[in-house]
């Protein structure tokens, strides 16, 4: 006895079940598709919703720099030390290595000094003699001037500070840490791709 023959009207609505289930799971996988090349595309562009610590609701007013900030240190490895006056940085050049500097002296690492839009780089460094909970800057140098660069973060103990941040402008970054109590640290470049 064949089915079919017997009930055309159940054969028929069995087929009509079988396309509308093969449709909605053929529009799940092209969607899901869709979806993660696309979320794929944006991340390798850079571009997406970033959100400024100092701004948690929206995006920033430059659209074209995208940024995020890291952590800070959980440990302290250094052992403060009397301040001294702050004092005017000059710019070293990135190759100068770090042992020629003054122990009390500010210092800002960045890793990888060569980055991608779309790469983290590491802001690292210590501003000896200041205590844990200080608030600091980052700052990047446009047209001859120091700007507020989106990301903020406060000391650990001895003055130990580290962040990250990503930017979508290309070419040679100068960046330096700012302090609230006013010192800065000298300055490191980052070339941007």
């Amino acid at each position: 006895m064949n089915l079919d023959t017997d009930d055309p009207v159940g054969a028929r609505n069995r087929a009509i079940v079988f396309g509308l289930v093969t449709l909605v799971v053929l529009g799940i996988v092209i969607g899901l598709s869709v979806g993660i090349l696309g979320s794929r595309a944006v991340d390798s562009t850079g571009i997406d919703d970033v959100r400024a610590p100092n701004n948690p609701g929206g995006p920033t007013d430059d659209p074209i720099e995208d940024f995020t900030a890291g952590p800070t240190p959980t440990e302290d490895t250094f052992e403060p030390t009397t301040p001294d006056e702050p004092t005017e940085t000059t710019e070293p050049s990135p190759t100068e290595p770090s042992k020629t500097r003054d122990p009390r002296e500010a210092t800002l690492n960045a890793s990888p000094l060569q980055a991608n839009t779309s790469e983290q780089v590491s802001l690292t460094g210590r501003f000896p003699g200041l205590g844990a909970g200080i608030l600091l800057q980052v700052q990047r140098r446009e047209g001859g001037v120091w700007t507020d660069f989106p990301v903020t973060m406060t000391t650990d103990h001895g003055g130990v500070y580290s962040t990250w941040i990503i930017t979508g402008h290309t070419g040679p970054n100068r960046f330096r840490i700012k302090s609230e109590t006013g010192a800065a640290t000298p300055t490191v470049i980052v070339q941007i791709t």
